[in-house]
């Protein structure tokens, strides 16, 4: 007799008649789970898991395809799922694993160089170190994981001591830097000339460090000083012409003091030969000779005159000439890349920003929108309030928009009441809703005019800027989507196709 435990039917077809018989006996819909499991019990043995297909089928689909080898990994996968195969299943998901333990040490070997390798230029000594553990990360055999483990684990150490470090070291200078400015300042009371400069160092150094701020401080600062230069130059030529005049002024009053002097003379000697006469006939000499002295006394006091009154008039032009310099050299001094009414860049500024940021997106691969508004009504606003209070709008809005902004966002006037916005690192999407908020935000901050509570709205279109086409040609197609803006009721921001 078999042992208990030991099944009664030992053959396949034996166990499959007999599941039939008790599904049936016991009313069991023969459904496969249900036959699997009957099937199972009556063998003995211990059933399988079912293979997941549809759901093996969905991670399949969901794998990233974007290169041949994440292409081939996906169909192999996706092969495997159609197959019902767990060996082919663990195939895949070990190829799958293995693929991305590769892919992350590359990541890893390019972390560290060439990106750590590059901000480590101050420290000779961790670059090296830094390419060092990159080689070790992409060779095909790598060492004692563990050691590896070991020595990032200490490298990071030291970057961290680095940073800190550096940190350091910047603040320090930061401080040191904004001491001598104020310095420079407190020295400099009379010195219009350097104010200009000052106040852009200071206002640029008060915050963060960022590229675009160091960027623009530059270029204002070089076209600050090259206009200075040629100021001073010119107002240097004209002081010079002044002195020149002034010392022909005092020549020429020393030599009517000459004149003058002789005159003296003359008349003092005619006096005593007056008194040693003994006839007429010395007194007619004596009187005739006075009375031409007098004459050409009287001539050269009119011809200094004169001259002296043309004199008064050229220095009186020169100074008028060295006033007009120099408000022209304060004038250089302040924003020359900036709009004098609102503070904005002007269109000079913008080429630059422009030139800066399509660089910049095109080395970080990131993206940049443009977006043009425009201010609702504001020839029927200049019309009802005069130009003062449009002026204040326009400066009040420019306010609002330039606190409201992302700190690398820039803006310009582009003409009248129109306002270009540069926002880069962000799609349609992200440069829309920007806008659209900022729109929110003039709603919230009401203008004044004199007792007038007036809403400042604008229409605006985005374009997104493909850094291989002209700048002009994002503008040209934001200005399209503003003016769609105006046409669809006014206060809202269209995309550009």
């Amino acid at each position: 007799m078999l042992p208990r435990n030991m099944p009664d039917f030992t053959s396949p077809s034996e166990i499959a008649r007999e599941t039939l018989r008790r599904l049936a006996a016991k009313r069991v819909a023969p459904t496969p789970d249900q036959y699997r499991a009957y099937y199972h019990e009556i063998a003995g043995t211990q059933a399988e898991e079912a293979f997941p297909t549809q759901a093996f089928k969905g991670i399949a689909h969901a794998l990233p395809r974007s290169t041949p080898e994440s292409l081939r990994l996906a169909q192999q996968f996706e092969h495997a799922a159609a197959s019902g195969s767990w060996p082919m299943m663990r195939r895949a998901i070990l190829a799958l694993s293995a693929a991305e333990h590769e892919q992350n040490e590359q990541m890893l070997a390019r972390l560290l160089h060439p990106a750590l390798t590059a901000l480590l230029a101050d420290t000779p000594e961790l670059a090296t170190e830094a390419r060092q553990l990159a080689q070790e990360c992409e060779a095909p055999t790598p060492s004692d994981p563990e050691a590896l483990a070991r020595r990032l684990e200490s490298f990071i150490r030291k970057l961290e001591w680095a940073g800190e470090d550096q940190h350091a070291v910047r603040e320090s200078l930061l401080a040191l830097l904004r001491l001598i400015l104020q310095n420079i300042s407190d020295l400099v009371i009379d010195d219009r000339w350097l104010h200009g400069q000052l106040s852009v160092l200071s206002e640029a150094f008060a915050g963060p460090l960022d590229i675009r701020v160091l960027d623009e401080v530059q270029r204002r600062l070089l076209d600050v000083i090259d206009k200075q230069s040629h100021l001073k130059r010119q107002l240097s030529d004209a002081q010079e012409r002044l002195k020149s005049m002034l010392a022909g002024f005092v020549d020429r009053l020393a030599s009517f003091g000459n004149v003058t002097g002789d005159y003296a003379r003359v008349l003092e000697g005619g006096a005593d030969r007056i008194a040693a006469a003994t006839d007429m006939s010395e007194l007619s000499d004596v009187i005739g000779e006075i009375l031409t002295e007098t004459r050409n006394a009287q001539s050269a006091a009119e011809r200094s005159t004169e001259e002296i009154a043309t004199l008064r008039a050229e220095v009186d032009s020169a100074n008028q000439h060295i006033l007009r310099l120099q408000r022209e050299l304060d004038e250089a001094s302040e924003l020359v890349r900036h709009d004098p009414l609102t503070g904005t860049l002007n269109r000079k500024g913008l080429d630059e920003a422009l030139e800066r940021e399509i660089a910049m997106a095109r080395r970080r691969g990131t993206l940049l929108c443009v977006g043009l508004l425009d201010v609702d009504n504001f020839k029927q606003l200049n019309d009802t309030y005069g130009h003062k209070t449009g002026d204040d709008a326009l400066k009040h809005l420019s306010t609002v928009v330039r606190e409201s902004l992302r700190p690398q966002d820039s803006v310009c006037r582009y003409g009248g009441e129109e306002f270009l916005i540069l926002l880069p690192e962000a799609d349609l999407s992200e440069a829309s809703a920007i806008l659209t908020r900022l729109q929110r935000e003039l709603t919230r901050r009401i203008f004044m005019a004199d007792s007038s509570r007036l809403l400042i709205t604008f229409s605006a279109g985005v374009a997104l800027l493909d850094p291989q086409e002209p700048a002009h040609i994002a503008i040209e197609r934001a200005d399209r989507a503003m003016y769609a803006a105006k046409r669809a009721g006014k206060n809202r921001v269209l995309t550009a196709a």
